[in-house]
């Protein structure tokens, strides 16, 4: 039984070294070339990881371009774990690795004897266009806004529609030891960003949904995830709590001309197939996660 990781950045690298701690056979697939972008904190980390710890006989590495070629999957592949991270945030980019690259992944699956494996997407929260303050769940019907989420979607549909059992895992924020954008911004006091909901889940957890939805039975694997943690919380609350751990001044965030009549901008997402299936938080809002890392 072998379960294939392609996307060996952090995220991806994390459920592979979880895999591989249990006895698990794993493929992973990484790019060639590394990236050059950083990924902003809404996004899975490039693929600038090191790669895991061999394990001998238990771990194998593809370098392979998917938006050019198809991965090799061994005939016992039980699960796919597709956490991809495009080279820039632009349509273009979109296009070319989850169009392209999903394709070939597709293709190769067909290919596969006897029953296909489980696929897990990671795809984003962006998906749902959302941004006057709604509050929504696993079940919203997805309408993204923006071209790289349209070609997210596009991808989490062909994904889904090429095996029985498949799960889009739609992570929000990903923060943690090594993504630590925000913090170093509001300890530097370079917060500019408007305030509004945000929706995080901590690097660890997000590694822990993935192992836990790899486990469940077929009819417990709900179709689409909100990877989200149990809080959404205003950007600011969030800043202040960052500032009051470091001890530094409370950023002011601008609210871009919101009256108070007006609610916040972003959206409020419930991680209710989550709770439902059994899941368990390591650090289930921002204060456990950020507390965890900050003095």
């Amino acid at each position: 039984m072998t379960v294939v990781i392609v996307g060996l950045g952090q995220l991806g690298s994390d459920v592979a070294g979880r895999l591989l701690a249990r006895g698990e056979d794993i493929v992973g697939v990484k790019r060639t070339a590394p990236e050059s972008t950083p990924a902003p904190e809404s996004t899975p980390a490039p693929e600038s990881t090191p790669v895991p710890e061999l394990v001998e006989g238990r771990f194998t590495l593809q370098l392979r371009d998917l938006r050019t070629s198809a991965p090799d999957l061994p005939a016992d592949t039980t699960a796919i774990v597709v956490a991809l991270a495009p080279r820039a945030r632009s349509v273009e980019a979109y296009d070319a690795l989850y169009r392209d690259g999903v394709g070939h992944l597709v293709s190769a699956v067909a290919a596969l004897p006897g029953t296909p494996p489980r696929i897990l997407f990671v795809s984003s929260t962006a998906v749902w266009g959302e941004d006057g303050g709604e509050t929504i769940d696993d079940t919203t019907p997805a309408v993204p806004t923006t071209g790289t989420a349209r070609a997210l979607l596009a991808a989490e549909e062909a994904a889904l529609a090429a095996v029985p059992e498949a799960s889009a895992i739609r992570f929000g924020g990903l923060y943690g030891p090594t993504s630590t954008m925000f913090v170093d911004q509001v300890r530097d006091g370079r917060v500019t960003r408007p305030s509004g909901w945000t929706n995080r889940i901590h690097r660890d957890d997000a590694a822990g949904v993935i192992v836990h939805l790899l486990d469940l039975s077929a009819a417990s694997l709900p179709p689409v995830v909100a990877g989200i943690d149990e809080e959404p919380v205003l950007l600011s609350t969030v800043a202040d709590f960052l500032a009051d751990r470091l001890g530094v001044a409370p950023p002011t965030l601008d609210d871009a001309g919101r009256t108070p009549e007006e609610p916040h901008r972003g959206k409020r997402i419930m991680a209710a197939a989550l709770r439902d299936t059994g899941f368990t938080y390591r650090y289930p809002t921002y204060r456990e996660g950020y507390s965890a890392q900050l003095p």
